[in-house]
């Protein structure tokens, strides 16, 4: 059985996919080729990666919190789209752990 997992993360989409032995796969077609979640995959990744400034405020990398929080429902849109498409598509060959929802709530 498959996992994936809900977490965003620098220069990669919010989603993840694990196989059986909790190890990361490059590919799932099943997911990633999907007409619906791999453009919202593809939009999380680019908002979250735009919250990483370089060479802002006298710092070589800072995370924008307040550009993320003032984007949150945004993103926690595209997360809600992200995970009822997961439900459509599965066909009981993976599990869905969101990482994502609860953190963004609470910012």
């Amino acid at each position: 059985m498959y996992t994936v997992k809900i977490m965003n993360e620098f220069m990669h989409g919010p989603v993840w996919v694990y196989n059986s032995d909790g190890i990361s796969l490059w590919k799932y077609p099943p997911i990633e080729d999907d007409p619906v979640i791999s453009p919202l995959n593809t939009k999380a990744m680019e908002m979250f990666t735009g919250y990483y400034e370089f060479d802002s405020d006298d710092m070589p990398c800072r995370f924008n919190e307040e550009r993320e929080k003032s984007e949150k429902h945004i993103m926690l849109d595209i997360i809600t789209k992200i995970i009822a498409r997961l439900n459509e598509i599965n066909d009981g060959s993976f599990v869905i752990e969101d990482y994502e929802t609860e953190r963004l709530n609470a910012l």
